[in-house]
């Protein structure tokens, strides 16, 4: 990899992860139903990017892509669910830990890909994940601070439900990830990213009318929150790493998502008063060496990569 690329790749990755950084945030201060936040956040996404989307070469697409698009936008649209369904049960450090563990199910089906982890990859996703499991479950059984401002829902079966969901929604991503690592070979980033919006939000339309999430009558604060989390999680976080999807695997894509609770974990102290766990700061060096070994595995193992994610730019 070039020295420019190289750069831009890793801006890339940063500008992504304090984007969706903000997410558990701005979904607090919205407080919508998680299902209607979803579908209008994907809506959004698809409205705003579909003018800029453009088309691969005629014939560019192999006949299982649209399914895989139908599956990767269905995929997306029960993570955002699930996501935004846990930050209403749970803490904002439980929930964004456990979102993360992404790349348990990643390295899982990565083999099929033929993108099989190193040993240095696989040690950073164990010590990440890790990290990440250490400060959710200490956030899930401490709760808020007492005399914070925080709002989370109490521990017990209200949290652990929030905590399944935030897990169940990892493994969702990991999906949605793989399958982009496949489309994404053929198709631009933005007709890639409209698509799967796309998808996802005539998804969630009838969840919607099926739970009874209303998806008017909300006050100003709720829709500015929401033009927030298109702008930012949306548009610079997952919109970024399908770009990079055709530079770095799904593993590194998954594994530095990672970083997420550390910055989510530090705007909710800033934001809501909720303070970390006394576990954060035992597992917030791991997540992040963590997520340095993988991106060092993955650069060391690039001579080995699959034929079609040679050379690419």
């Amino acid at each position: 990899m070039r020295l420019a690329s190289r750069t831009s790749t890793i801006a890339g990755l940063a500008v992504g992860v304090a984007a969706i950084s903000t997410s558990p945030i701005l979904i607090r201060v919205a407080a919508m139903p998680a299902m209607a936040l979803a579908f209008w956040r994907c809506l959004a996404g698809a409205a705003v990017l579909a003018p800029f989307a453009r088309r691969g070469p005629v014939g560019g697409l192999a006949p299982g892509d649209p399914a895989r698009l139908g599956a990767a936008g269905a995929l997306l649209a029960a993570h955002f669910a699930l996501w935004n369904a846990s930050l209403s049960l749970t803490s904002v450090g439980a929930a964004t830990t456990l979102i993360s563990c992404t790349p348990l199910f990643v390295g899982i089906g990565a083999r099929f890909l033929g993108e099989a982890p190193d040993r240095r990859t696989w040690a950073g996703i164990v010590l990440a994940t890790v990290g990440a499991v250490v400060i959710g479950v200490s956030d899930a059984v401490a709760g808020p601070v007492e005399g914070s401002r925080a709002t989370c829902c109490p521990a017990g079966a209200s949290a652990l439900l929030g905590d399944a969901f935030a897990f169940v929604g990892s493994a969702a991503m990991a999906g949605y990830l793989l399958l982009g690592r496949v489309v994404r070979r053929r198709l631009p980033v933005s007709a890639y990213a409209a698509s799967v919006y796309g998808i996802a939000a005539a998804v969630l339309l009838p969840a919607c009318l099926v739970t009874g999430a209303s998806l008017a009558g909300y006050p100003t604060g709720s829709w500015l929150a929401l033009a927030g989390v298109v702008v930012g999680p949306q548009l610079l976080g997952h919109t970024v790493f399908n770009s990079l999807l055709t530079t770095v695997s799904a593993t590194v894509v998954s594994v530095v998502l990672l970083l997420e609770p550390i910055g989510a974990t530090a705007l909710a102290w800033l934001v809501f008063d909720e303070l970390p766990a006394a576990g954060f700061w035992f597992g917030a060096p791991l997540v992040l060496a963590g997520s340095w070994l993988a991106i060092i595995g993955d650069a060391r193992a690039g001579s080995a990569a699959p034929r079609w994610n040679r050379g690419r730019a």
